[in-house]
């Protein structure tokens, strides 16, 4: 059992973690029990993966509908991720990709995350102390321009290839005080998002390979409940020194960053093989960390 502080340090909750009760499985258990829990906490330690590519979709997503305000700081899009074209961002390992794509089924084609497609010869009148703050502090493009963030004066050469993404006329543009909440708004409305995480590792002496899905969604629906879906499409887990393998029995898994990185969510699994069969459930409350349940089978 688990005491996490919060991070205010006034809140606490319990993680309840069967694995370390050995009388969770007195009912069946046989052989060296650490031995074939073993692969329990393999796996938990796995699904730890969904945390960074979820954070990192959320990164992404912030990234793109503040595209012209990060202009004006200088940022771009999450350095992990590098544009393959057609809407795809991957990984260089290949773990995680976003395939961004129009709402209304035309073909993506420019960077999305390049101020330059949708103003061309794009500048921001952003005072340097705003610029060392932002680099100093990394905080959001809203709390490192404050009140500034509301209109900056943007001036730009040619309207970019995806200007219409951006909910203004060009009259509006050359204006040059643009409204920054009422841009990120129209790109939300404007695309779809979705995700395929693919994570090969061993953990102890655990091989797991597992693959999430996220279907398409509107990029509104992730930005207003900072939720990134995780389907699972296929996994293996194997530990060759006991014999076992894991058979997932039930998912239903996303991940929130509506002010922390945490997961909420079920996923119920079998375990075949070893000196005894046993179920385990994985509950994510709204936690980085699960409640681990054992039963016997």
């Amino acid at each position: 059992m688990l005491v996490l502080a919060g991070c205010g340090g006034a809140q606490s909750h319990i993680v309840v973690d069967e694995t370390s009760d050995p009388h969770a499985l007195a009912g069946c258990a046989t052989g060296d029990l650490n031995a074939n829990l073993a692969i329990v906490s393999d796996l938990r330690d796995s699904y730890h993966e969904m945390i960074v590519c979820g954070g990192l979709q959320l990164d992404f997503s912030d990234a793109l509908v503040n595209v012209i305000a990060h202009a004006a700081l200088g940022r771009g899009g999450p350095s992990q991720l590098a544009y393959r074209g057609n809407g795809l961002f991957e990984t260089g390992n290949h773990m995680m990709a976003i395939q961004l794509a129009r709402a209304d089924g035309r073909a993506l084609d420019f960077d999305p995350l390049d101020p330059q497609s949708y103003l061309a010869g794009i500048t921001v009148a952003a005072s340097p102390d705003r610029a060392i703050d932002a680099a100093m502090r990394g905080g959001s493009v809203w709390q490192v321009l404050g009140r500034e963030a509301g209109a900056l004066d943007v001036q730009f050469q040619a309207a970019g290839p995806g200007f219409d993404v951006l909910g203004l006329t060009l009259a509006q543009a050359r204006a040059g005080h643009l409204d920054l909440g009422k841009i990120a708004r129209a790109i939300e409305s404007h695309f779809t998002i979705g995700n395929r995480i693919d994570v090969q590792n061993e953990h102890g002496g655990t091989t797991i390979h597992y693959v999430l899905e996220g279907a398409p969604v509107p990029l509104t629906d992730v930005q207003d409940g900072k939720k990134v879906p995780m389907q699972l499409a296929s996994i293996v887990a194997e530990r060759p020194e006991t014999g076992q393998r894991i058979r997932v029995t039930e998912w239903t898994m996303q991940f929130k960053g509506d002010g922390g990185r945490v997961l909420d969510g079920t996923i119920g699994m079998d375990v075949d093989g070893g000196a005894f069969p046993y179920s385990v459930r994985f509950t994510y409350n709204h936690d980085p960390m699960p409640n681990v349940e054992l039963r016997c089978r």
